[in-house]
């Protein structure tokens, strides 16, 4: 007689903790260098597509051209000509239009057009002074042509995409003239902003605030990094006083190779492993005290989450200065701060030197101080927001599934490691990544508890044991005597390639993405 099947039980469908901890690294591994094999093998079908689709407007564009009649061949030369000479309903509409051509070329003449023809040498007279009569004589400041061109540019492509938007109207209104369709009056034309077309009334003035808050800096920012806005060999080079030109790759060639080459991989290095710790010592101490709170037997939850929510609601640069002054120390003046001091009256510890223990390595040059310190501080300030996170998590388990792991056997460890711990990151996975990626360039826990020290400034070092790449960005091009605005414009970009691998690569490899619907 056959045996008969037996159902798998819930211990079998589990593999041992390692095997899962090296099956799992080795996935994300192969994930991420598919990703990037994929990255890359679309590039040169992106350039394709992108040629095609700009074949294809100028193909459309010459199609309307010939096709069109002479209202719409003259919409090409007067915006808004095919629409307010068909029809008043169409008036509105082709005045717009005509307004926008009217605008881009009245910039262009007073201020575009003289900007961006500039624009190839950023400038060529200097600022002076009229020794006869003493006024000063304006120069050209070569920041100003700058973002002036960028903006030009940027204003250059909405006009164009307008421009092209009203070749189209055209020739659609003519289309419609000669099928006999009626045309749309001011009142549909209204009735379309405020229902179909809502989303672009909406979205209209919020694209317009990231083009000139966010793409605008950020392309000024990278395009500073191919110039000599800074300081080099004793030169300056700051407008509007002196100008600055196109430099090509030099920038990039003192920070990674002349200048800063020695150092800049050691910052990398130290930014890395800060980011490594500052997310996960805030993550699971976070996680472990919302299970400790969400224990059954705990009494006063609410009152628990409160004491540490209190950290949340107090402003992160309050909490750091005092952090900074509760373990300050200074040998020189016997002042000490308050945790050396309880540490000497209520316990009675003997320190070796004056004043206690230099916490922070700013006296004794002791950089692993420092970093521990940065460390611990940041996992107070941090840990309550993962708290309340995992909490909301906690709670939403199904009992279920601890209730059959018990049946089987599994002990707590057990049931955190296959059940609590695989929910938690499956939820978690995104923040988690964010969280890194802010670390990355988290400014304010270095600049108020070190400033980037210990040895910073000692001995014409530029940098100090805490320094991450954000705060020595910040030292070069604003506590210098000399900034250098284009070796920090090439900081930024590399840490803008930085944390895009990570926020995106990464992301687009954990489960939270690729398994949305789903938890297994």
């Amino acid at each position: 007689m056959a045996s008969e099947k037996t159902i798998p039980t819930w211990k079998q469908f589990n593999r041992p903790w390692y095997e899962k901890l090296g099956l799992s690294i080795w996935g994300y591994i192969k994930n991420v260098g598919l990703m990037i094999w994929n990255v890359i093998k679309r590039i040169p079908f992106a350039i394709w597509g992108l040629l095609c689709a700009i074949g294809r407007g100028f193909e459309g564009l010459w199609f309307r051209f010939v096709k069109g009649d002479w209202r719409t061949k003259i919409s090409y030369l007067i915006m808004g000509f095919g629409c307010f000479t068909r029809s008043a309903g169409q008036l509105v509409k082709g005045f717009l239009l005509l307004a926008v051509e009217a605008l881009y070329v009245v910039y262009m003449v007073l201020l575009g057009g003289p900007q961006i023809a500039m624009f190839g040498t950023l400038g060529t007279k200097k600022e002076g002074m009229d020794l006869a009569t003493g006024e000063p004589i304006p120069g050209d400041n070569s920041l100003a042509i700058l973002i002036f061109s960028v903006m030009t540019i940027i204003i250059t492509i909405f006009f164009i995409y307008m421009w092209v938007k009203n070749t189209k109207i055209a020739y659609n209104t003519q289309k419609r003239v000669e099928e006999g369709k009626p045309l749309s009056n001011l009142k549909q034309q209204l009735n379309y902003v405020l229902n179909d077309g809502y989303h672009i009334t909406v979205l209209a003035l919020p694209i317009f605030g990231i083009l000139l808050i966010t793409v605008l800096p950020l392309v000024c920012n990278i395009l500073i990094a191919f110039t000599n806005y800074g300081y080099k060999n004793g030169i300056t080079h700051y407008p509007p006083q002196e100008l600055f030109t196109w430099k090509g790759f030099s920038a990039f060639g003192d920070v990674f190779g002349q200048s800063y080459g020695s150092i800049i991989w050691s910052v990398l290095g130290w930014t890395l492993i800060w980011a490594v710790f500052a997310t996960f010592t805030n993550f699971f101490f976070g996680m472990f005290l919302a299970m400790m709170i969400n224990k059954k037997s705990i009494k006063m939850k609410a009152f628990w989450r409160t004491c540490f929510i209190i950290v949340i609601a107090v402003p992160d640069f309050v909490t750091l200065l005092m952090m900074n002054q509760f373990f300050s120390y200074n040998p020189y003046f016997n002042l000490t701060g308050p945790f050396n001091q309880i540490l000497s009256s209520w316990f009675g510890i003997k320190f070796k030197s004056a004043g206690g223990i230099d916490w922070f390595g700013g006296y004794t040059g002791k950089a692993m101080n420092a970093r521990i310190m940065v460390i611990v501080v940041n996992l107070w300030r941090g840990m309550p927001f993962t708290m309340l996170a995992t909490s909301g998590i906690l709670m939403n388990i199904p009992e279920e599934l601890y209730e059959s792991s018990r049946i089987d056997g599994a002990g707590p460890v057990r049931r955190f490691v296959s059940i609590t711990f695989p929910y938690i990151m499956f939820v978690m996975a995104p923040q988690l990544i964010t969280t890194f990626t802010g670390n990355i360039n988290n400014f304010n826990v270095i600049y108020f508890l070190t400033g980037g020290g210990p040895d910073k400034n000692v001995d014409g070092s530029v940098i100090g044991a805490t320094d991450l790449l954000v705060t020595w960005l910040y030292a070069l091009t604003i506590e210098r005597q000399h900034p250098e605005y284009n070796y920090g414009a090439v900081l930024g970009i590399f840490m803008f390639i930085i944390t895009s691998f990570f926020a995106l690569i990464v992301f687009n490899s954990s489960k939270s993405n690729t398994q949305e619907d789903t938890f297994k």
